[in-house]
């Protein structure tokens, strides 16, 4: 998976010889918060802190909420301190940790990785999710699997349990994109495709689907 990010007015995008570690947090419908970083701990580190110190969710998380978080990072603290290395959560777990937590209060936590390994690749599948007008983000994948898997885990972060996302949607693409705009109203999610242009090293548009609202 690429990294997420705003998307250009440009239907070009360039490669990028980085790994980045993307941290997305949205609330009432729109993005508050957008940044990306270079390592897991990083990211988890910025997540505990625009939740707990920063004013990107003031008003929002308070009072209980806050002790509430408060609560689930001291015990993130006491096991890394308690237990071997391969029994301490990840950076990730713990955002993840978060996420479930701040999911109650309308507050979502979105996680992208730039994982780029050797040169770039042909094809690119991307989601391009517009919050509100000015407010996209692009998520791009490397092949059709992980574009669907990455779908698949946006919608579940919506229910309390796995396993509630009827059949039918989830074989077909772009019922799983109307059911992440639906959960995610009044966004629109649309599906792209783009192929590497190796002459001048961009990224083409190959293909774009009306979005879904």
């Amino acid at each position: 998976m690429t990294a997420s990010s705003p998307q250009s007015d440009s239907d070009e995008l360039t490669p990028s010889p980085l790994t980045t570690y993307d941290l997305i947090i949205c609330h009432d419908d729109r993005i508050v918060f957008h940044d990306h970083y270079k390592s897991p701990e990083e990211r988890q580190h910025v997540c505990l802190w625009v939740l707990m110190e920063s004013e990107v969710l003031a008003g929002i998380i308070t009072g209980d909420r806050s002790v509430w978080i408060k609560e689930l990072h001291s015990s993130f603290i006491e096991q890394q301190e308690t237990r071997p290395p391969e029994g301490r959560a990840t950076p990730d777990e713990i955002v993840d940790a978060l996420a479930e937590v701040c999911r109650e209060w309308d507050v979502q936590l979105y996680m992208s990785t730039t994982a780029k390994k050797g040169g770039a690749p042909r094809m690119l599948y991307s989601v391009l999710t517009e919050y509100r007008p000015g407010q996209t983000v692009a998520e791009h994948f490397t092949d059709r699997g992980s574009r669907t898997a990455s779908l698949i885990e946006r919608a579940e972060h919506f229910f309390a349990s796995p396993g509630n996302i009827p059949a039918v949607v989830l074989s077909d693409e772009q019922r799983l994109a109307a059911l992440v705009a639906t959960l995610l109203m009044p966004a629109t999610v649309t599906l792209t495709e783009s192929v590497l242009d190796e002459t001048e090293n961009v990224y083409r548009s190959a293909s774009s689907g009306p979005p879904v609202h």
